[in-house]
């Protein structure tokens, strides 16, 4: 069990430096890009008409934990992975223009409360946890397979 153990998070561990050196070296560009112009119209229709380099922007890694996660858990079919992976992307996306808007929407004079801290960093938690949901959703009977299996100690 042990052995199985330690594979595993070697696995993980050399697919996340692989996926993040991918994002350091031309990912993060790339996404940035299309993000730029596939959000512009859903930006524009909730009143947000820049798009200012902002620290919200730099969440969009979160990406790259979830790919790692849905691509190195045990027992998941490879169906479901891609399944979840075609699913789970479009929502992360969707999760970034809420984020980009939350935070520019903060700055401003419609913002809820007098400190843009209080509304944004709800929507930065959320964006930071949205990925290992999305995860722990797309393979729940995997991971109660698994904690099944290790049963109590």
């Amino acid at each position: 069990m042990r052995g199985r153990t330690l594979r595993l998070l070697l696995e993980i561990a050399l697919l996340s430096l692989l996926l993040t050196a991918l994002w350091l070296a031309g990912g993060q560009d790339a996404y940035e890009a299309f993000f730029a112009g596939t959000a512009r119209p859903l930006l524009d229709a909730l009143g947000v008409h820049a798009l200012p380099d902002s620290p919200a922007r730099r969440r969009f890694v979160n990406l790259v934990p979830f790919l790692v996660l849905m691509l190195a858990t045990p027992g998941l079919p490879w169906r479901r992975r891609l399944g979840g992976i075609l699913l789970g992307l479009p929502l992360l996306f969707l999760c970034h223009v809420g984020l980009v808007a939350v935070e520019a929407l903060s700055h401003t004079a419609r913002r809820p409360t007098g400190d843009a801290f209080s509304t944004l960093l709800p929507a930065a938690l959320f964006a930071d946890a949205l990925p290992f949901v999305l995860w722990a959703l797309f393979a729940a009977d995997v991971l109660v397979g698994i904690v099944r299996a290790r049963g109590p100690r």
